[in-house]
């Protein structure tokens, strides 16, 4: 294993694709590479959350929590020296602000030029979290570079002082390549693999053409999500985070010039501005931020609305089904006492959604004509006393073993049959 295969087996974190300015990366290297030449490898550790726990410091209502150095998911300490800072550590101490009732606001006290891709997304995704329970500010006190940009981007304010730099959006896969050196020095290396591109990037090898375009799809995708990431935290669209992000590095004045950064001063104003956010009162905000008061005010009208709506409609639908229920027993009732046949035609007159008014009115209007006979009686009452007549004479004397109907009969009948 060569000296820089050694160095990248110090920790997962740091084989895959880095975020960070690349004086910042063969800095590093070369640093390791010079532990690893005198032998002291075996003395690394890759640190934890917990073990590289990032405290934050009370300023006032605002904790401001330090974001320093080269940053790896999962850090890099050993020999009491930390490498690489935790990139969990900080979004540990970000949660852990949010969720203390002393802290009003926080802040992010940035002096990094980033670190490894891996584990960035998780620290953004803690500084959006955090941003839902109390304002989350950034400050660059030297240089805010590429994965540090990423992780901050999302912040209410971003603010450096006049010599900060601030930038180098993009991302960065160094390769090394030993082949000469190895031919050279009468060495050979035979990889055995399966899957074509599986040994893709190796050291023993050149890097052909269609390995190269195999890793560079890769950097071309992590840079896609760096782009959406700048364009969501500023509030711009791909086009203009595109402007931003050609991997320049700014000083304060131009960054914020192209949209970088919010505002150019000292850290102790920084903080002191972030006090006042903290503590302005109803009539300061009114006073200096009358469109953000009205914009407050608007979506608190709609969630009021919503919630009105969504009460009434709940309301609706609870009438709706104790009415079915109380239609439901009252059908019931009439099938008990007047049968089956009764049951369902008041069921169908139910369904159909008419009042008794309009029926009322219906039955007077297309009731077909006879409905009541000269006496005045019903048809009802009709065909109960022809059926009483029938059982008082049910056979015919002048037809033995024959039975005759009487026509009040027979027309009961018709007039059963035909629902009336």
């Amino acid at each position: 294993m060569n000296v820089h295969e050694r160095i990248f087996a110090l920790s997962p974190d740091l084989s895959g694709v880095w975020a960070i300015t690349p004086e910042a990366m063969t800095a590093f290297v070369d640093a390791l590479a010079g532990v690893a030449e005198a032998g002291q490898t075996t003395a690394a550790a890759s640190g934890d959350a917990a073990a590289n726990a990032a405290p934050y410091v009370m300023n006032g209502p605002v904790a401001i929590i330090p974001v320093k150095g080269a940053m790896s998911k999962n850090g890099l300490e050993f020999w009491g020296i930390q490498w690489l800072t935790s990139m969990r550590a900080i979004g540990a101490a970000i949660m852990q602000a949010a969720a203390d009732p002393n802290v009003g606001a926080i802040m992010l006290d940035v002096e990094s030029p980033g670190g490894t891709v891996d584990g960035v997304e998780e620290l953004a995704a803690a500084v959006a979290a955090a941003s839902l329970a109390k304002p989350v500010f950034a400050y660059a006190d030297g240089l805010m570079a590429s994965a540090a940009y990423w992780a901050s981007c999302g912040a209410r304010e971003i603010a450096a002082s006049a010599t900060s730099r601030v930038g180098s959006i993009g991302v960065v896969l160094m390769h090394r390549e030993y082949s000469r050196a190895l031919d050279q020095s009468g060495i050979t290396v035979n990889i055995l693999s399966a899957g074509h591109f599986k040994t893709a990037g190796n050291t023993a090898q050149p890097l052909s053409d269609e390995m190269r375009a195999y890793m560079q799809s890769g950097i071309d995708d992590v840079y896609e999500m760096f782009l959406a990431a700048v364009a969501h935290g500023r509030g711009v669209s791909r086009e203009q985070a595109l402007a931003m992000a050609d991997g320049k590095i700014f000083l304060a004045g131009a960054a914020q010039t192209v949209g970088l950064i919010d505002r150019v001063c000292s850290r102790a104003d920084f903080i002191n501005h972030i006090q006042e956010t903290c503590s302005m009162k109803l009539a300061d905000l009114k006073a200096q931020h009358p469109e953000a008061v009205e914009a407050l005010r608007e979506e608190l009208r709609s969630a009021v609305t919503a919630e009105q709506a969504a009460a009434h409609e709940q309301a609706l639908a609870a009438a709706r089904a104790d009415t079915a229920a109380e239609r439901d027993r009252v059908v019931a009732l009439v099938g008990a006492l007047f049968g089956a046949e009764a049951k369902e035609k008041l069921s169908t007159v139910v369904a159909s959604g008419v009042s008794a008014e309009v029926l009322a009115t219906l039955s007077g209007v297309l009731a077909p004509s006879g409905n009541v006979s000269s006496e005045g009686k019903s048809p009802q009452a009709d065909m109960l006393a022809a059926l009483q007549a029938a059982h008082a004479n049910p056979v015919n004397a002048d037809a033995p073993g024959k039975q005759h109907k009487s026509p009040l009969v027979a027309d009961a009948e018709r007039r059963a049959q035909q629902g009336f």
